[in-house]
């Protein structure tokens, strides 16, 4: 199996990151909810994390969650928009159904930036803020194209023209690149992707001046004799039991990835401009485009759903094909409405792999008239 698919979950994952997480499956303990040592030690080790994330981003409230998703819905509904709100036409749907949501319960007046012949945002942004807003969503790395977004000079020309609160995706960016967060208030992560962890892992990184509304009610192991949920960080946001050996395993795979950072951003560069060579010389492959581990192509004369089908069932080679829960982007690049094929390169991927899937690109070509 050559497994292309990183753009959606990492497959690689580092041996200490395994380690972590049979270890606090072995100790079982609930964090934060008990006085014994088993639940001091499974809750310090929670706490590492948040260190973790601190120290390599920045210094803010660490909130975890199941994944990226649920942090950009904590974000955005806990914030409480009441303006305007800007989000750009490259949006994941964990962005722009939460915000289609307030908009159609009249909270919101939801506007949809588009970018410039080249690929800039700069002149739909300045046009939107003429408006009161209240937050702005850019995600900092396209999960469909694999192109970044400048969000520190977005960021700062929100910052410039309002009040408004700036919401950084890093789901796909984190652990490609490196961001300055100055004028950030809040970043979204997931840690199943380029952070190397797994899956049911997320979180939500705030300025320590940001408030919040919880998304999720109940059990917090503070203030338990009031009905009322607790508005403070971290607890009044994680209600619930969280998940120790996802966050365990989170800590190491932060640690491993930007211990490694410019190797693995290195070799990933090296393998996506050699499989772009590889594939532009198709004659019925339009290569839409291939930064950041993400090649994304479309045949002229077979349907990205079929070809990824023929790819899985013919060759073992994992993709994903359609429109990768980002219709707005798939309209901005033209490929609605089927979507497209998607390459995503990972750190264990290999030069033959890519020659193989070039090869087995080039006789699907040939498939159909």
């Amino acid at each position: 199996m050559i497994y292309l698919d990183n753009a959606a979950t990492s497959r690689f994952k580092p041996l200490k990151v395994k380690i972590a997480a049979i270890k606090e499956i072995n100790r079982s303990a609930n964090p934060g909810r008990s006085s014994h040592k088993a639940s001091i030690r499974a809750a310090e080790k929670i706490e590492e994390c948040r260190a973790e994330i601190q120290d390599k981003f920045f210094a803010g409230n660490v909130v975890f969650t199941k994944n990226c998703t649920e942090a950009l819905n904590l974000a955005i509904f806990g914030s409480q928009p009441e303006k305007q709100v800007i989000a750009t036409s490259m949006e994941h749907n964990s962005v722009l159904r939460p915000l289609k949501k307030l908009a159609d319960n009249g909270r919101i007046k939801f506007t949809v930036i588009t970018p410039d012949e080249k690929g800039d945002f700069s002149d739909s942004l300045a046009t939107a803020l003429r408006r009161p807003t209240s937050l702005a969503v850019f995600t900092a790395m396209s999960n469909v194209t694999g192109r970044s977004c400048d969000v520190k000079k977005y960021a700062d020309m929100v910052k410039s023209a309002s009040d408004a609160l700036v919401l950084a995706d890093m789901a796909q960016g984190a652990g490609h690149l490196k961001i300055d967060f100055s004028s950030i208030d809040m970043c979204a992560f997931a840690g199943h992707k380029s952070l190397h962890g797994l899956q049911g892992t997320g979180f939500l990184l705030a300025k320590p001046e940001i408030k919040l509304k919880p998304l999720i009610y109940g059990g917090t192991g503070t203030s338990s004799l009031s009905l009322e949920q607790p508005q403070d960080f971290p607890e009044g946001m994680e209600s619930g039991t969280l998940n120790t050996v996802g966050i365990a395993a989170l800590t190491e795979g932060i640690r491993w990835t930007y211990k490694n950072f410019g190797r693995i951003n290195s070799k990933i560069k090296k393998l996506t401009e050699y499989l772009y060579r590889q594939l532009k010389n198709i004659d019925t492959l339009k290569i839409h485009s291939a930064e950041n581990g993400i090649v994304l192509c479309n045949f002229s004369n077979i349907t990205c759903s079929e070809a990824a089908d023929i790819l899985d069932a013919d060759y073992g080679i994992c993709v994903r094909s359609g429109l990768h829960c980002a219709p707005l982007a798939h309209r901005t690049i033209g490929t609605l409405p089927y979507g497209a094929i998607r390459f995503g390169i990972g750190w264990d991927n290999t030069f033959s792999e890519m020659d193989k899937v070039a090869a087995a690109m080039e006789e699907i070509s040939h498939k159909r008239p």
